[in-house]
């Protein structure tokens, strides 16, 4: 492959990297954390999977499961089928936006989306937001947390805590370190117990710390990770807004 092909082929990560040993550490810890929680059965889709080194190791890892990567650029998948399309359970496709993306799933599908959703724009994140997690059962979702303008990237998106609820409401943290930006989540598609009339409980005061304790792991990853770094717990009227704007 020439130079310019190999340059158009950088997608996610800016790599031609194909041999795993090889890929850095940070972002082979993702794929690591990615592979714990595959599920028992059905499709899994990499949204950006660029070419596909990192969908190639989950694929090897677990031969009995379907894996489709799908990439804005088709540099990045032609580059990626050159190297990879002798594993049979890997499909990699290029296709032009987030619509054709969510055509492409099937319902129930579950999502790998490590370091995209900040690579989204205003239009593109409502869109995701709406109507591809629509087809997602359950997804590892990887990004930098509350950070957009750093140098040498592209990150169009600052995602924070707020953010994360209303993508993936009732998510599990799987890795946040103390003053890192780095954040993992996995997520799947629960019976909503939101509402207050459910609940039987009336009033603000009493609904929101019952809902609280549905949510759980929403409720603690609050109190303990809004401000991480400082390690400040919000307060009690900070909770209650930011768990009203993703359970009403």
């Amino acid at each position: 492959m020439s130079k310019a092909s190999r340059d158009d082929a950088r997608g996610q990560y800016r790599t031609t990297v194909t041999r795993w040993a090889f890929v850095p550490l940070y972002i082979r810890y993702r794929y690591e954390r990615a592979r714990e929680r595959l599920p028992a059965r059905g499709v899994v889709y990499e949204l950006g999977c660029g070419v596909g080194v990192g969908l190639s190791y989950l694929a090897r890892s677990r031969p009995d499961l379907t894996f489709v990567g799908i990439d804005m650029s088709e540099g990045a998948v032609e580059y990626g089928r050159e190297h990879f399309g002798w594993i049979e359970n890997l499909t990699l496709k290029a296709l032009p936006d987030l619509a054709a993306m969510e055509k492409e799933m099937p319902q129930g599908c579950f999502l790998v989306a490590l370091e995209v959703i900040e690579h989204l724009t205003d239009a593109q994140l409502i869109e995701f937001k709406t109507n591809l997690m629509s087809k997602v059962d359950a997804a590892v979702f990887s990004f930098p947390y509350d950070q957009q303008n750093i140098e040498g990237t592209d990150h169009l998106q600052s995602i924070d805590i707020y953010d994360i609820f209303e993508i993936f409401p009732g998510f599990e943290t799987v890795f946040m370190r103390r003053h890192s930006i780095k954040f993992i989540g996995y997520w799947e598609r629960r019976r909503r117990l939101y509402l207050r009339e459910h609940l039987k409980i009336g009033g603000e005061d009493k609904t929101i710390p019952a809902i609280a304790n549905v949510v759980g792991p929403a409720e603690r990853f609050v109190k303990r990770r809004v401000d991480a770094r400082s390690e400040r717990v919000p307060e009690p009227s900070v909770i209650r807004t930011g768990l009203r704007r993703f359970l009403w």
